[in-house]
């Protein structure tokens, strides 16, 4: 049954993949000009026509951020997802930025600033991932591997499960490209990467029991010749980029693809000297009379030379939006070698648009050397649906609301702002 239920996934997921690719364009239909979003409902506005947003208008939404988990404790804090158009939007892009303070009962501080700036005719773009951690997590090892099933949300765990081992570590992570338009879809960029681990603590490592209890964390450092409790994957980046979509918040068609390579070296302040290879690709068709559409995610992160410390390494819920592995806790998969594919088929509830949904489903894999487990040896699955709320009509913002499901039992609640990719 598990072999049969695998396989109707991996079916699922190549004949979604294979419609959002080669679907064919449909124009958008006549009723997609008329609208409503969640300001209207607050202040009784009839629905109305859409225009392109104004330039240079700020739209700046904020909203508050309660709740509680054990592994956070209660959790009090504010986001804002500001969007302007900074020129025409017949040949600019809207730019956009998400930021948001976090502070819980179990004295974590995180503090997180993402953005995508388009200047006018999209001639520079500058996008970035910022984040100050004080944080607490588990890890499960590299590679994957089957644990009992755990409870997320919006990827930080909810209960305890066997194999899980808790770490608390504080984390700075500084990332910054700046792209130049070489043609109208292409661009060209440069940038750093910081990635700097501090203060680590293994809660389950005991060097002094008899026998010692040993975790992932210490095993691979100790291997790679890095440092217990603290490290840092810091480098240069240079990419190309092929970007022909509609719009960068919520894309109704068009393709996105980005392959960069990522240098760390001493001289900068990194642990190690290594390079990585680095690529994402999406890509959104449009179906039926132009309101419904998929959209299709592959990400790959390679090491090509060297090698970077556990926590660096690539793992599914550290994306720039912590946005992929709906199904399963942030962190529960990571290898040296990771690749990730996701499709989602996005519909409307509302013909007006304030409602739609998203169902998804999402596979990684990812290597583990040190019991010769290769890429593409094993995968993990996901799937779920999701609920969206349009924030705002113009610069297509959605509030978003998805149940994620993955192996073993494992299930997750993840809110967010902006569509998962």
């Amino acid at each position: 049954m598990k072999k049969l239920s695998k396989y109707f996934v991996i079916r699922g997921l190549m004949i979604s993949c294979v419609i959002a690719l080669f679907f064919r364009d449909q124009p958008l239909g006549a009723q997609d000009n008329y609208q409503k979003d969640i300001v209207d409902i607050f202040t009784h506005g009839d629905t109305s026509v859409v225009s392109e947003p104004e330039i240079k208008k700020l739209y700046l939404p904020v909203l508050p951020i309660i709740g509680y988990a054990p592994a956070n404790g209660f959790m009090l804090g504010a986001g804002v997802a500001g969007s302007i158009l900074l020129d025409s939007a017949r040949h600019t892009h809207i730019s956009s930025a998400l930021a948001n303070l976090i502070l819980t009962s179990k004295h974590q501080i995180n503090l997180n600033v993402r953005h995508n700036i388009y200047l006018s005719h999209d001639t520079w773009i500058f996008q970035g991932d910022w984040r100050l951690l004080f944080f607490n997590q588990p890890t499960y090892g590299l590679g994957i591997n089957d644990f009992p099933a755990a409870m997320s949300l919006n990827g930080l765990g909810i209960e305890d499960t066997d194999g899980a081992q808790p770490m608390t570590f504080n984390y700075l992570r500084m990332y910054e490209t700046f792209f130049r338009r070489i043609n109208k879809r292409f661009y060209a960029g440069i940038g750093w990467a910081v990635d700097y681990h501090f203060k680590l603590k293994d809660e389950l490592l005991d060097l002094s029991a008899i026998p010692p209890f040993y975790t992932s964390h210490y095993l691979y450092n100790t291997a790679r010749d890095f440092s217990t409790d603290h490290y840092s994957a810091i480098g240069l980046t240079g990419k190309i980029l092929y970007d022909s979509r509609d719009n960068a918040i919520n894309p109704y068609r068009g393709t996105y693809l980005d392959i960069g390579l990522r240098v760390n070296e001493k001289i900068f302040g990194s642990s190690k000297n290594s390079s990585r290879l680095l690529m994402e690709f999406r890509n959104y068709q449009l179906v039926g009379r132009g309101v419904n559409h998929f959209a299709f995610w592959l990400m790959g992160s390679i090491q090509l030379s060297g090698t970077d410390p556990y926590l660096a390494l690539p793992s599914i819920g550290w994306d720039t939006y912590n946005r992929s592995g709906r199904g399963y806790l942030q962190g529960r998969f990571r290898g040296e070698n990771v690749v990730y594919a996701e499709s989602e088929f996005r519909f409307r509830i509302k013909s007006n648009g304030l409602l739609g949904g998203v169902i998804f489903i999402n596979t990684i894999t990812a290597d583990n050397k040190f019991i010769d487990q290769k890429l593409f040896d094993r995968f993990a699955f996901g799937y779920g649906a999701g609920l969206r709320i349009k924030m705002n009509k113009e610069t297509r913002t959605n509030i978003c609301v998805d149940l994620g499901l993955g192996q073993n039992n494992s299930s997750g609640i993840y809110f967010g702002i902006q569509e998962a990719f």
